[in-house]
């Protein structure tokens, strides 16, 4: 996962993330990693759809699979996604 972000492209943005595992501890390392990139936020696609708060380290909003395929979507016609 370390190395699959592009700093340069990645710093100052929010990004949108998918989940697909069910540990916590993966969803926080996620927003640590994104932190590290340089991000400033991250919108996290639960495709376990598991309503669990989670201590980011990073502002963050996680969001179903549902809702995160209408958010990639929206992204996809307008600006370049990053994925994580």
């Amino acid at each position: 996962l370390e190395s699959s972000l592009n700093k340069t492209k990645s710093k100052g943005k929010v990004l949108v993330c998918r989940h697909a595992e069910s540990s916590t501890e993966s969803k926080v390392e996620k927003s640590k990693i994104v932190k590290a990139a340089g991000g400033v936020g991250m919108i996290l696609i639960d495709e376990t759809d598991q309503d669990v708060a989670i201590p980011f380290v990073i502002p963050s909003a996680i969001v179903g699979k549902k809702t995160g395929e209408k958010i990639l979507s929206y992204l996809r016609t307008t600006r370049f996604v990053l994925y994580l």
